[in-house]
Order: C-alpha cells, then sequence, then structure tokens
C-alpha cells in the first residue's frame, strides 16, 4: 500500500473516532445546577415605600423571607442615607441568615432626620438569585 493510503485511513479513522466521542458528550446529562427557588422577601415592622417613625437612635425591624431560603442562606446589604441629600448613614454589617426572619437594626440615626433605607438580598448559594431590593423612609422623632 502506498503512503497516501495509509493516510486516508488514518485519517479517516480520527474522523470516526472524533466523531464517537462528540456523540458521547452529547448524550450525557449536564451536571446538576443549584436550583434555587427566587428569593421573595417582605418586611415587617415598617412599611416599604412609605414613612416609618423611630423614637430613638436605633430601630429593628424584621426581613421575612417568603420563598424557600437556600441551603446557604442569604446575605442582606443595607444603604441608609440621608433624605434629602442621599449622605450615607454608616451601619453594622448584618448576619447572613439561615431563617425565615432576620432582624435588622438601624443605628446612629439623627434626632428629626429622615433617612432612605434601602434593603437588598441575595442567595449566598446562588448569587444571580436576588430578590427586589425595598425601600423606605425612617424619621427618628426623638427629639421632637
Amino acid at each position: 500500500m502506498s503512503l497516501r493510503n495509509y493516510l486516508t485511513i488514518l485519517l479517516t479513522g480520527a474522523l470516526i473516532a472524533l466523531a464517537a466521542c462528540k456523540k458521547n458528550k452529547k448524550g450525557e446529562d449536564p451536571a446538576p445546577v443549584n436550583q434555587e427557588e427566587a428569593l421573595k422577601v417582605e418586611l415587617a415592622g415598617v412599611v416599604a415605600g412609605k414613612a416609618n417613625v423611630a423614637m430613638d437612635s436605633t430601630f429593628t425591624f424584621q426581613v421575612k423571607v417568603t420563598s424557600k431560603v437556600p441551603d446557604k442562606g442569604v446575605k442582606i446589604v443595607l444603604n441608609v442615607v440621608t433624605d434629602p441629600g442621599g449622605i450615607p448613614l454608616a451601619q453594622d454589617d448584618v448576619s447572613n441568615g439561615t431563617g425565615n426572619t432576620i432582624n435588622v437594626t438601624l443605628k446612629h440615626l439623627k434626632e428629626v432626620k429622615t433617612y432612605k433605607v434601602t434593603v437588598s438580598l441575595s442567595s449566598l448559594g446562588n448569587t444571580a438569585n436576588i430578590a427586589t431590593p425595598m425601600e423606605f423612609l425612617i424619621t427618628n422623632k426623638s427629639g421632637s
């Protein structure tokens, strides 16, 4: 046999092997993806989108997860700014939650000041699973 025939046979065999490997990979089930229920939350102790009243420099409310809580839990991030003005008010980090109700305490609220509070919640196991952020206003009325 000539070299040309050997190369043709070798190339044909390589193409058949490549096609067979490709078919096997397509037929395999992909690795399971961590499916989580979409996060749904509500706030208790405040009315979202409305003005709320604090009677001193701290104020506690609850974040309630109404969907199934992800296995690894959730992360809550607070953004507290003066309203109007948008000057940030530093807050302690909220501990990661694994239950349906997480207590959150706002601190350092100045007398007769109004703050816009944005509560963001995301899954610790799936960064794409993010709840719609919720906002409310809070005014410390202790100086009135």
